[in-house]
């Protein structure tokens, strides 16, 4: 699953309106069958306190049904860095983790992925 975040999540709504977006592209596959995201949150801002702690539900909601997960971030927003690690911990999915380059994030996801998936996870990151 390709994950592109490009304003951030600003208010508890936007966060509420990507559960719902995952809910529903999760509910096209089927139901024992886990997933490999790929997450781009390059453009995500430092989130409100409120909102990132609704930003923990976000990753808590498909826990189950995620084999590995990547988000990618920027490595010179210290802040957001932090805040995004956090939000991962606390997720408690040990096959979930923040990475600061696309190397990194291939690196995390590539063993998991067919040769198809392969070709288009390169051009998700590199578009």
């Amino acid at each position: 699953m390709e994950i592109r975040i490009l304003t951030g999540f600003v208010s508890e709504a936007d966060i509420d309106a990507q559960i719902m977006r995952v809910k529903s592209a999760m509910a096209t596959v089927p139901a024992d069958t886990r997933v490999v995201v790929a997450a781009d949150w390059r453009r995500v801002p430092v989130m409100s306190e409120r909102v990132a702690a609704r930003a923990v539900n976000l990753l808590t909601t498909t826990s189950d049904r995620i084999e590995r997960s990547g988000i990618l971030a920027m490595p010179d927003s210290p802040t957001a860095l932090m805040q995004f690690f956090r939000i991962v911990r606390e997720s408690e999915h040990p096959s979930r983790k923040v990475v600061t380059s696309i190397e990194d994030l291939e690196d995390w996801i590539l063993p998991l992925l067919t040769p198809s998936e392969i070709k288009r996870l390169v051009e998700f990151l590199h578009e």
